[in-house]
């Protein structure tokens, strides 16, 4: 399977679910990030901003992926790049721009880009349309927000060995009464890591379960295990 389909099954994954406070949609989030964190070409640069800035700048994906339309005859990863890194760029400048002039007339980039309240985007969030491409430089942020995304990668490597493992049978023992093949390890394999993902009406039917039982025992009780799994690995909010 290629990356940008992986990437497409995520984002659609992260858009066809509402609940913006669903811990299966806050996974999917993070297994977006990590999968974009790791995209070649993202902007890296020693600008003492750069770090905040990229805060910023995956805060915001996280929330507006919804809102990214492919470029023409770009490929998926590429478009996301662009996206990205346009983002981040202006993001840069805008920081800098408000830590170093007190001019009344400067305006932020969050103001909104429509005064008059009809179109309710920020003028940040216009920008990356503009196909800027900043020079990328190299540096000590540059190496310790390497460094970070190495450590997130590494993080999800273990969570999913452990998954695969389940050394203490965490997630094995927890089925719902009477359907102990409908077990945590089995669900967070089709439903979290299985591209795509499996449906849960169809699992329903492999396993013998009512799909209304999965439906209830994964977000209920599988997900907080796997939530708490990563905490113990290093994974925190700030991540």
């Amino acid at each position: 399977m290629t990356d940008d389909h992986q990437l497409r099954q995520l984002i659609d994954r992260i858009c066809g679910n509402l609940d913006l406070n669903s811990s299966d949609r806050r996974l999917a989030v993070n297994l977006l990030l990590i999968k974009l964190q790791r995209l070649p070409g993202l902007l890296t640069n020693s600008h003492p901003y750069y770090l905040e800035a990229l805060d910023k700048t995956w805060e915001w994906v996280s929330k507006s992926i919804c809102n990214f339309k492919q470029r023409p005859h770009l490929s998926l990863q590429e478009s996301l790049v662009k996206w990205i890194n346009s983002y981040l760029y202006w993001r840069i400048r805008d920081l800098s721009l408000r830590q170093n002039c007190q001019d009344s007339e400067v305006k932020s980039l969050d103001s909104p880009s429509d005064p008059s309240g009809e179109n309710t985007s920020t003028l940040l969030e216009q920008v990356w349309e503009t196909n800027l491409v900043p020079p990328k430089v190299t540096g000590l942020d540059a190496y310790l927000e390497a460094n970070r995304r190495r450590r997130i990668q590494e993080i999800f490597e273990k969570f999913e060995d452990y998954v695969a493992q389940d050394p203490e049978g965490i997630l094995r023992n927890c089925h719902p009464r009477n359907c102990p093949q409908c077990h945590c390890q089995l669900l967070c394999q089709k439903l979290l890591f299985q591209a795509p993902r499996a449906k849960i009406s169809q699992l329903g039917r492999d396993l013998g379960v009512n799909h209304q039982t999965i439906r209830y025992h994964w977000p209920t009780k599988c997900l907080p295990l796997l939530q708490g799994i990563l905490e113990s690995l290093g994974y925190g909010q700030d991540e």
